[in-house]
């Protein structure tokens, strides 16, 4: 009793400042069982992040008073199907930022202006087996984006970006990544903007941005994407282009993608297409064309449950290994054969709190 009389005399006596400030505890657990076939083999596992990031994190606002306010981000991942919680770490996003009337600065670890297009304007996004940049060599597995060994593919270290006021459904972002050493190693160096439009039913953006490298401190990968959707009510399309340039390689993927409400819950299909120019072929990494389809189902049982399918399949030509393996998830011992297919369904559930 005297410990809660003590912490109400104290949440009374600093009234104010809970008035003008708050933290919000969140996050997502999503898991599924999933099953890949590829190189003569099968296997069936559990999975994380069959649709969506593990995340628990935490945000907080402070209102400053004259339209300004500080605000923060820590978020880190989860491994929920072992209950590790990956030495929770903030990788994910650590972030602390002024906002108000002149829009939003923000420092620390963010999402790149690039990666956002990959997530948004693809109809599986960047998780699960049918995720928009798993044929795609620059944001796939160690990010060796065509060997250039960056490391700014999704996130960027010491950060600096400014976003635009919203004006009329227009919002810019500028993020520079320092690279803060004296050596020649440029991986976490990125210099990147995006121009956003969203209003009524269209959404829109495209982005370009100049990476670091840690393989050839001469040579910036340079990355530029466009994405859209239009909500027509009945379905919702999606259009994703992006192209990518390396030295004398050269990649480019294009998807297409619909959602559409079916009975109680949502169906999904992606079209995707990748590229490759000949010498990133040649370059020994696995990199050539390849198609890549997904259908899915979500059927929610709340606002904050769902359970879905998805079925998805790669089709790889000449010397490409891609694979539709995701994450920690289901891989088979036996790699694809070059130019060979691999496929894959999950059966999972996400919840968000």
């Amino acid at each position: 009793m005297k410990k809660t009389l003590i912490a109400l005399a104290a949440v009374a006596a600093t009234g104010a400042a809970f008035a003008q400030s708050s933290v919000t505890l969140y996050g997502l657990i999503d898991m599924s069982i999933a099953n890949v076939k590829q190189g003569g083999q099968s296997l069936t596992s559990m999975a994380n992040e069959g649709q969506a990031s593990n995340r628990l994190g935490f945000r907080g606002v402070e209102d400053l008073g004259g339209g300004m306010s500080a605000t923060f981000v820590l978020e880190g991942g989860l491994s929920p199907d072992a209950g590790t919680p990956g030495g929770l770490n903030f990788l994910r996003q650590s972030t602390l930022g002024l906002r108000g009337g002149f829009g939003e600065v923000r420092i620390g670890r963010d999402y790149t202006p690039t990666f956002w297009n990959h997530s948004v304007y693809t109809a599986f996004g960047t998780n699960g087996l049918g995720n928009s940049v798993q044929t795609l060599g620059a944001t796939s597995g160690a990010n060796a984006l065509l060997g250039s060994g960056t490391s700014t593919a999704v996130r960027a270290d010491n950060s600096i970006s400014y976003f635009t006021p919203n004006i009329s459904g227009f919002q810019g972002q500028l993020m520079v990544g320092l690279k803060e050493s004296t050596s020649n190693n440029t991986a976490n160096e990125y210099t990147g903007v995006r121009l956003t439009y969203n209003k009524g039913p269209l959404s829109a953006s495209l982005a370009t941005a100049s990476e670091g490298s840690a393989v050839n401190q001469t040579e910036n990968y340079k990355r530029t994407n466009l994405g859209a959707t239009y909500d027509f009510g009945v379905a919702k399309v999606f259009f994703f282009h992006v192209r990518g340039e390396f030295i004398d390689r050269k990649q480019k993927q294009t998807a297409v993608g619909v959602t559409a409400p079916v009975g109680p819950g949502t169906a999904k299909f992606s079209y995707l297409k990748a590229s490759y120019n000949a010498a990133a072929t040649a370059a020994g990494l696995g990199l050539d064309d390849a198609t890549h389809v997904t259908l899915g189902y979500d059927y929610p049982l709340s606002k904050r449950t769902v359970v879905y399918g998805v079925w998805s399949r790669v089709s790889n030509d000449g010397v490409g290994a891609f694979t539709v393996a995701y994450g920690n998830g289901p891989s088979t011992a036996a790699g694809v054969t070059p130019g060979g297919n691999s496929s894959g369904y999950a059966i999972g559930i996400r919840h968000s709190f």
